[in-house]
């Protein structure tokens, strides 16, 4: 019972357990305070348009400034930079709390807060993956995105459970100090890590700087390739937006069939990135991203026809657990592919396609679904996936004879 329960080596180790610790913290008060901006929002206006607007705000934030913030991590010291990024989302969490507890809020507050939080995060971002390589061994580092990854789903399963139990019990601003909170741990939590020493780019012009990640980028197949794939199962089979019309229209569950459905996929990626664990010294791991990515599309063509509420919650899982073992193995493999002083641009130009890409689609996912319907809008997203994903897998040898 003793080596069942005892912890994994990576998380024996004082620093990266400190590190794992405190992003699991501010992870899940920033989907606190996520959920809790929809509802103010919501509340304020009554417009489900204006909630929409905190999605297409992120998305403008991320794409626009996601370059710059590569850039940065590369030229100065990624664990101040991390550190600064949080404490721009801590003040924004201030003046959330702060209008809110005086009843001044409005919904520009609320859209200029996750302005300023989306725009840390492409600062913080790359900060943060670039840092891992300098904290645990090369032959560890797929163990230590394994361990992270699920901490995004873990996130998403109980911040907006403490959102719902703080707004219950002493309102919306509760949720924004205790997002202070969290991002204060992670401030604090870092000075007590050591990392070790990694390459920084040399000074330039910061567009000359973004030239040098986009070139090589394009010179490296296997990395272009794992973003480009990425970008077609978050862009075409953006499938959370259809999660409420599946949930009403299809199979008439209501809003408590809803939460269960919009729950799923996160309990699923949790069990994924522990598949991912588990596999970790599987050899071919290009072939195991393609064929998760495939499995994934299926699992969003299957969700819009199931025949049964239960198999929905099945294949809605599927979705998280294959987005899990796909998003982890591509995150070590650009990590593991890029050298230190360009690891910043590199990540900053995927997290473009992953953070992005997730905005981008759900616009015209829904947009499609007004025309066609949920189901046929999502089998039609899923198709694409899964053509795409067959044909690399079937024509080219960079992803799918990949082994890290």
């Amino acid at each position: 019972m003793a080596h069942v329960l005892s912890l994994p080596p990576l998380l024996r180790q004082p620093g990266f357990r400190l590190f794992w610790l405190g992003v699991a913290f501010t992870q899940i008060g920033s989907r606190a305070t996520a959920a809790a901006n929809l509802w103010q929002i919501q509340d304020l206006t009554d417009s489900i348009f204006a909630v929409g607007v905190v999605s297409l705000v992120e998305g403008v934030a991320v794409i626009g400034i996601a370059p710059l913030g590569g850039t940065i991590a590369d030229r100065m010291d990624r664990k101040r930079l991390l550190q600064i990024a949080q404490g721009a989302a801590l003040l924004s969490s201030i003046v959330l709390a702060i209008t809110t507890f005086t009843n001044t809020i409005t919904p520009l507050w609320i859209y200029a807060a996750t302005a300023v939080v989306s725009g840390a995060a492409t600062f913080d971002t790359p900060a943060r993956q670039a840092l891992i390589p300098a904290l645990v061994p090369r032959d560890r580092l797929i163990d230590a995105y394994a361990l992270i990854q699920p901490l995004g789903n873990l996130a998403r399963l109980v911040g907006p459970a403490i959102a719902g139990l703080l707004i219950a019990g002493w309102g919306v601003g509760a949720v924004y100090v205790f997002d202070v909170v969290t991002y204060a741990g992670l401030i604090a939590s870092l000075a007590f890590v050591a990392f070790g020493r990694y390459e920084l780019g040399p000074p330039q012009h910061w567009w000359h700087s973004v030239l040098e990640g986009l070139r090589y980028v394009r010179g490296k197949p296997l990395i272009w390739q794992l973003m480009a794939l990425d970008l077609a199962a978050v862009f075409f089979a953006a499938y959370r937006v259809v999660l409420p019309a599946l949930a009403r229209d299809v199979f008439v569950v209501g809003a408590q069939g809803y939460g269960f459905l919009a729950a799923v996929p996160a309990l699923g990626g949790i069990v994924g990135a522990a598949i991912v664990y588990r596999l970790r010294r599987m050899p071919r791991k290009g072939l195991l991203v393609l064929l998760a990515t495939m499995a994934y599309a299926i699992a969003a063509i299957g969700l819009g026809y199931a025949p049964t509420f239960a198999l929905a919650l099945v294949l809605a899982g599927a979705l998280g657990l294959f987005d899990a073992i796909t998003t982890t193995i591509r995150q070590a493999v650009v990590q593991l592919e890029t050298p230190d002083r360009l690891r910043g641009r590199v990540t900053s130009l995927y997290q473009m396609s992953a953070r992005g890409g997730p905005a981008l689609g759900q616009a015209q996912l829904g947009a499609l679904a007004t025309a066609l319907g949920a189901p046929l809008a999502l089998a039609v997203g899923g198709a694409l996936t899964l053509g795409y994903a067959a044909w690399l897998a079937l024509t080219g040898t960079t992803v799918r004879d990949y082994e890290a």
